[in-house]
């Protein structure tokens, strides 16, 4: 009974977060936070409008955001979007709906070929581009059955917690591990590092408390599968200005693919967050990356 209250608890709480309207591409569940000019978040794998916590800095800074959950995930159907070029016309329907013309795209991880099609798809909505730790190619990571049966269970995303409260240390440093190709001894300097700072903590605990996965399920699988079955993005058609932010000691989306962005897309900028791993937010640095997004959106959404 406490999983099972804790799950509608859960469930209540996210969907009072967001709003669910018909596009003309099908149903499309979105946070939206602030007002014009909006940045339009793509999210990363496995997540949904939840992860629109990350466009904190950004509203901060005068910028309103919209985060679809995208097809599959949460309240937006898979039906809505299976391909990326789907899920970027679901996006564009969206923005019909809302009645907002033009954006700025931010994708990050898992949202980046969505990103990166809608910018292509899509040229007269979109005033520029930002790809962090974004997906840029082909990519087919080794995502074990077991893993995927163990994020799964409701006792394992509930020790999970567990840890972060009781043993901090372990399940920091086993992030880190996980999300890096760091050497073990930058390794623990960084989770040294992320334990003495309240806000890293917070953010960690924000990525941690994800959504029940019964929820993702099919956002997640789709997303592996298409990931997978990507020839060439359409890196050459993006003609907005495009910043591309990752960190050389990605573990999980490698710094390729950031290189494979900059080099395809004419006049992009690469920001490159030298140690940085895949939570650049947790990485070396003094947020200066996201001083540069924040300047880039500034020059261009603003424009």
């Amino acid at each position: 009974m406490v999983f099972g209250s804790g799950r509608r608890a859960k469930i209540a709480a996210l969907n009072a977060a967001s709003e669910v309207v018909d596009t003309s591409r099908g149903p499309v569940e979105f946070a939206r936070h602030g007002g014009p000019p909006y940045v339009l978040i793509m999210h990363g794998t496995p997540q949904g409008h939840n992860a629109s916590f990350i466009g904190a800095p950004l509203e901060e800074a005068g910028f309103g955001t919209i985060t679809p959950s995208r097809p599959g995930y949460l309240r937006t159907p898979l039906a809505s979007g299976r391909t990326f070029g789907e899920q970027a016309d679901a996006a564009a329907a969206l923005l019909d709906a809302l009645e907002i013309d033009a954006v700025a795209v931010y994708g990050i991880s898992g949202g980046g070929p969505s990103s990166i099609e809608f910018a292509a798809r899509h040229p007269e909505r979109t005033k520029a581009l930002i790809l962090e730790v974004a997906i840029s190619q082909r990519y087919t990571p080794a995502v074990s059955d077991l893993t995927v049966a163990l994020t799964m269970n409701s006792f394992v995303f509930w020790l999970q917690g567990l840890l972060m409260r009781f043993a901090p240390r372990f399940a920091v440093s086993q992030f880190v591990r996980i999300e890096s190709t760091l050497d073990p001894a930058d390794q623990s300097r960084i989770a040294d590092d992320v334990l003495a700072s309240p806000r890293k903590m917070e953010l960690l605990r924000l990525l941690s408390a994800n959504a029940p996965f019964d929820l993702l399920r099919s956002g997640f699988e789709n997303d592996m599968e298409q990931f997978a079955a990507i020839d060439r993005l359409p890196l050459e058609r993006v003609r907005c200005p495009a910043l591309i932010v990752h960190g050389t000691h990605d573990g999980d989306v490698p710094y390729r693919h950031a290189e494979e962005a900059a080099s395809a897309i004419a006049g992009a900028e690469l920001f490159t967050v030298a140690k940085g791993w895949h939570l650049l937010a947790l990485s070396d640095g003094d947020d200066a990356y996201k001083r540069a997004e924040v300047d880039f959106l500034k020059e261009h959404l603003h424009a």
